[in-house]
C-alpha cells in the first residue's frame, strides 16, 4: 500500500518472548540482523518498545516509496519477525487517530479490493492494542468507533475478526499511537546466529536448500559442502550450487563459507572393488565422514541434510541408520517427515525453487547402481569399505576439498583437514595400520 504514508514500521517478535533472562540477547542479535539486512544504512533507527522494535528514519520524517520498498524486503528476509507493519505515528488522541483513519482508508479499500476475486465477499476487521490506560476509551470501544467512522461509506464490507483481507490496526501508548492498514507476515523463529552453525551437505537438488532454510528458522548460521565427481559430473554444478548458497546467504548474519570436495577416485574405488547394489550408500558414508571432518575444521557440532524418509533408495530408515554410523556427529534432518510439496513451497518462498530445477547431474548418479539395496546394515557396509580400503579414499577426498568463493569460484585448498583426520578421526573410524 506504498500510497500510504509511511512513518514507522512496527515489528513483533513471537518466539523470542519466550526467553528468560537472556531474551535481551536474541533481541539484540536480531536487531543486528535487521540493520546488516539494510546495509547498515544510516538513515534508520532501531528501538525497543514494549516487546516490540519499531523502525523509522532517523530525523522522523517519511519513508520514500523507495525507502518503503527496501524496508520491506530487508524485513522479509530476517528470520526472528513474527510480522511487521508499515504504518503512521501520530498523537495519542482518539480524534486525531479517527481522523487519520478517516483520511487514508479510502486509499486502503481500493487496494485490497481490487486483489478480490470475483464474487468474493470484502471483509475487515479492526484491532486496536491499548497499553496506556488512561485513554479515553477501552480497546473495544475503540475499535467500535472505528467501526462506526467506516461502516456508513462502506456498505459491502463484512466484519470476519479472524481472517479479513483488510486490517485496520491501532496502537495506543502514552507517546504516541500508530496506525497501520496492513501487517506482513514473517519468517518467524529465532534470528540467524542466535542458535549455533551447523555444516549443510547441499546438493544441487530441491531438498537441502530447504533444510538449510528451516535451520536458520531455528537460529542457526548454515556453512556448506557439496560434493561433485568431475569429469563425470558436470563442471556447472559448483556454479549451480555457488548460486543456491548465494541465494541463502541472503537470509544469514554472515555469508557462509562453502566447500567442494571431488570424490570421483573414492568413487571409482567403490565401483572396482565392491557391490554394485551398496555404491549409493557407500557414497553416502564417505559424504558423512568428509563432512565430519570439514564440520570440526570449522567447530560445528551439527551436519545438517535433505533427506526424508523413503523419498529415494538410500533414505529408507535402514539405510539412513547405516549411513547415520559412518560418523558420531549430530546429523540434523529437518525435511525427514515433510511431503514433498510442503518442501516445494518452502523453496519457493526462499527462492531457490528455479535454480534447483536446472537440470545438472550430482555425485550420487556416478556409476549409480540398478538396483541400489533398501536394507543395509553396519556390519555388512564395513565389510565392503574394507574391500576398497575406505581410509584411501577419505584421504583422497580431503586433498581434493577447497573452499570456493561463491561469486567469483576461485578455489582455495584446505590442506589442514588431512591433519585433523589423522590426528582425530583415523582410528575412531577404521583403527590402527
Amino acid at each position: 500500500m506504498s500510497n500510504i504514508p509511511v512513518n514507522c514500521f512496527l515489528l513483533r517478535y513471537n518466539e523470542i518472548g519466550t526467553k528468560g533472562k537472556n531474551r535481551w540477547q536474541f533481541e539484540q542479535k536480531l536487531l543486528n540482523n535487521i540493520s546488516r539486512q539494510l546495509t547498515n544504512r544510516s538513515e534508520f533507527n532501531y528501538y525497543r518498545d514494549q516487546g516490540r522494535f519499531a523502525l523509522k528514519k532517523r530525523d522522523n520524517s517519511f519513508f520514500s516509496p523507495k525507502e518503503i520498498k527496501i524496508a520491506s524486503e530487508a524485513l522479509d528476509r530476517t528470520f526472528g519477525l513474527e510480522s511487521y507493519a508499515p504504518g503512521i505515528i501520530t498523537d495519542p488522541d482518539a480524534d486525531t487517530i479517527l481522523e487519520l483513519i478517516a483520511k487514508h482508508f479510502e486509499t486502503a479499500y481500493q487496494i485490497g479490493k481490487n486483489q478480490l476475486l470475483p464474487l468474493q465477499d470484502y471483509t475487515f476487521r479492526v484491532r486496536c492494542r491499548r497499553s496506556w490506560k488512561k485513554f479515553p476509551y477501552t480497546s473495544k470501544e475503540m475499535e467500535m468507533e472505528i467501526a462506526e467512522k467506516i461502516l456508513p461509506n462502506h456498505d459491502d464490507l463484512k466484519v470476519n475478526l479472524k481472517k479479513a483481507h483488510l486490517t485496520v490496526g491501532v496502537e495506543i501508548r502514552p507517546d504516541i499511537a500508530f496506525v497501520h492498514f496492513q501487517d506482513h507476515k514473517g519468517l518467524g523463529g529465532l534470528p540467524v546466529g542466535s542458535s549455533a552453525p551447523v555444516l549443510c551437505l547441499l546438493s544441487g537438488g530441491i531438498d537441502s536448500p530447504v533444510a538449510a532454510f528451516k535451520a536458520m528458522q531455528r537460529g542457526s548460521h548454515v556453512n556448506s559442502i557439496t560434493f561433485e565427481s568431475f569429469p563425470y559430473t558436470q563442471p556447472e554444478l559448483i556454479d549451480k550450487v555457488a548460486k543456491l548458497q548465494t541465494i541463502l546467504d541472503k537470509f544469514q548474519d554472515h555469508p557462509a563459507k562453502f566447500y567442494a570436495c571431488n570424490m570421483a577416485e573414492s568413487q571409482k574405488m567403490i565401483r572396482d572393488d565392491c557391490s554394485e547394489r551398496f555404491r549409493t550408500i557407500l557414497y553416502r558414508r564417505i559424504m558423512m565422514r568428509v563432512s565430519t571432518v570439514v564440520a570440526e575444521h570449522l567447530k560445528t557440532k551439527a551436519l545438517l541434510t535433505g533427506e526424508a524418509v523413503g523419498q529415494v533408495a538410500s533414505q529408507t530408515l535402514a539405510n539412513m541408520d547405516t549411513i547415520n554410523r559412518a560418523t558420531n556427529t549430530l546429523v540434523l534432518r529437518p525435511l525427514v517427515c515433510m511431503d514433498k510439496n510442503e518442501v516445494i513451497a518452502i523453496a519457493e518462498k526462499a527462492g531457490t525453487f528455479d535454480v534447483s530445477n536446472i537440470q545438472c547431474s550430482d555425485s550420487c548418479t556416478t556409476f549409480a547402481p540398478g538396483k541400489p539395496a533398501t536394507n543395509g546394515n553396519p556390519r555388512l557396509l564395513e565389510d565392503q569399505e574394507r574391500r576398497y580400503n575406505a581410509n584411501d579414499a577419505i584421504i583422497d577426498c580431503l586433498k581434493n576439498t577447497r573452499l570456493i568463493d561463491t561469486q567469483s569460484l576461485e578455489e582455495t585448498p584446505v590442506p589442514e583437514l588431512i591433519e585433523i583426520y589423522e590426528k582425530k578421526f583415523k582410528n575412531e573410524w577404521f583403527g590402527t595400520d
